[in-house]
């Protein structure tokens, strides 16, 4: 079986909070952190991708751990095989052009060149450039592979023309490096805000 996107079949999420000792706004960056946690929808094979959702624009430092014993051993490493490796970038996909209008006030966006499996941006965080300079970030709560379209917590701020808004996911890829049975892991992303 090839390696593929895969999606989560539980995923649960705090707000992101600043981190202690970054109270003041001169200090520079200001870090926050946030807690995920997500069950994987099917056993995985070695080189197999999942999008850790996040609100971030800078990750520095994600912390995993195996919550479930099932598959985490696998997952994991036991000190013979290899576990699951975690990119450093906060960008899941994109910055794409939208090539599908769309007025203001629309809950749903026709995202280009997004993935072709079912719910594999839920709980990822959209971020909206449009054409007139604004940026709207707002949460994807479903999406549909076939048609590429993305259901969102929140209605468009703007019209989405097809000549100038672009979009990114927000989020990061943990890579698996080996088979595991649909193990519960957990994430704690250190991160910051444009």
């Amino acid at each position: 079986m090839a390696a593929a996107l895969g999606t989560w079949s539980a995923l649960t999420a705090t707000k992101p909070r600043r981190i202690e000792g970054h109270t003041s706004n001169v200090e520079n960056p200001i870090l926050f952190s946030q807690y995920i946690r997500g069950t994987v929808g099917e056993t995985t094979e070695a080189g197999d991708t999942y999008i850790i959702p996040h609100k971030f624009t800078y990750v520095y430092h994600i912390n995993t751990s195996p919550v479930s014993a099932t598959g985490a051993t696998a997952l994991y490493g036991n000190g013979t095989t290899e576990g699951a490796s975690v990119a450093t970038a906060a960008i899941a996909a994109g910055p794409t052009q939208i090539t599908t209008a769309a007025t203001a006030g629309a809950n749903t966006v026709v995202l280009t060149s997004g993935s072709a499996i079912d719910d594999v941006y839920n709980n990822c965080w959209l971020e909206l450039r449009f054409d007139n300079g604004n940026v709207q970030v707002v949460k994807i709560l479903d999406y549909v592979g076939s048609t590429t379209t993305a259901t969102l917590a929140s209605p468009l701020a703007h019209d989405i023309d097809t000549t100038g808004t672009y979009y990114v996911i927000r989020g990061t890829i943990l890579t698996v490096l080996s088979v595991a049975a649909t193990p519960a892991i957990g994430f704690e992303v250190i991160g910051s805000f444009e």
